[in-house]
C-alpha cells in the first residue's frame, strides 16, 4: 500500500463545515467547546453502532439518540440529517484506513520492503477492525453520489501516493524501470483492498500474519523490488525473484 509518508486525504465532513451555510455554521459553533466536542463524538460513535447494527436505510435518528443518550434536539444542534452524520462516520473510518501510522519514526522503516509490509499490515488490521461499517459504506456508495465521489477522490489521492513511491524506487534503481507506476499502484493497491474486503466482509477466519507476508511478497515481486538495507543498498532480489536469479 502506501510508503509510510502521511498523505492528506479528502475529508467531506470538514469541507461541509467550512462551507458557511447557516446550518453548518451552527454545527461548527456547537462543537467548539470541550463539552460540545464530547457530545458530537458521542453522536458519531453512536451512529456507527446503529449503522453497523441496522444498516443505513433502516437506521433512525431516534435510535442514534437513544444509543448516545441525548435528545432529538441535541442531535439537530450538531447534524442536519442522518446522511450528514453518516458521512462523518465514513470520513473517520476511511481516512484512518488510508493513512499509514508506524512506530519506526516519522516516515516509517527505511527499508522499502519493510515499508510495504508495514503499510499492508496497517491496511489489513484497520480493515479487519472496521469491516462491519466498511460494508455499510460500500452499500451506501452505490446509491449516494456524494459518498461515492468522496471515496473515489480519496482513493485517487492514495493511489497517487503509491505511484510516487514506486517512481522513487525506480529512480533509485531498486524497482523494475519497465513497470508503469500508475498502473502498478492501482493494481497492487486494489489487490490488497480486494483481499481484505473478501476476507473480512463475511467474518472469515484468516491468518493475518501470513496474509501480510504473502501480499508483501506479491507486491515486492510485482515491481521487481530488490532487497535493500541502509548499510548495504546493493541488492539481491527477494522471494521468487531470488530463486529465479539463483537458477540463472
Amino acid at each position: 500500500m502506501a510508503d509510510g509518508r502521511r498523505t492528506r486525504l479528502p475529508n467531506a465532513s470538514a469541507g461541509r463545515r467550512r462551507a458557511g451555510q447557516d446550518g453548518e455554521d451552527r454545527t461548527r459553533a456547537a462543537g467548539s467547546t470541550s463539552k460540545g466536542q464530547r457530545t458530537r463524538r458521542q453522536l458519531v460513535d453512536a451512529a456507527r453502532v446503529v449503522f453497523e447494527r441496522d444498516g443505513f436505510l433502516r437506521a433512525r435518528i431516534a435510535d442514534i439518540c437513544d444509543v448516545a443518550g441525548v435528545s432529538h434536539g441535541t442531535f439537530y444542534t450538531y447534524f442536519l440529517s442522518k446522511e450528514e452524520i453518516f458521512r462523518e462516520v465514513t470520513d473517520s473510518v476511511e481516512v484512518g484506513l488510508l493513512t499509514l501510522r508506524t512506530s519506526a519514526g516519522r516516515s516509517g522503516p527505511a527499508d522499502p520492503v519493510e515499508r510495504i509490509r508495514a503499510a499492508n499490515r496497517h491496511y489489513l488490521e484497520t480493515y479487519r477492525d472496521n469491516a462491519k461499517i466498511l460494508s455499510v459504506i460500500h452499500e451506501v456508495a452505490a446509491f449516494d453520489p456524494e459518498v461515492r465521489a468522496t471515496r473515489e477522490e480519496r482513493q485517487g489521492v492514495f493511489a497517487t501516493s503509491i505511484r510516487r513511491r514506486i517512481q522513487a524506487l525506480q529512480q533509485a534503481g531498486l524497482a523494475d524501470p519497465a513497470i508503469d507506476p500508475a498502473m502498478a499502484a492501482k493494481a497492487l493497491g486494489g489487490m490488497v483492498a480486494f483481499w481484505a474486503d473478501n476476507t473480512f466482509r463475511d467474518d472469515a477466519e484468516a491468518d493475518l500474519d501470513e496474509a501480510v507476508e504473502q501480499l508483501t511478497l506479491l507486491w515486492v515481486n510485482a515491481i521487481g523490488l530488490r532487497h535493500w538495507r541502509a548499510e548495504d543498498p546493493t541488492a539481491a532480489p527477494v522471494g521468487a525473484a531470488a530463486n529465479a536469479s539463483a537458477d540463472e
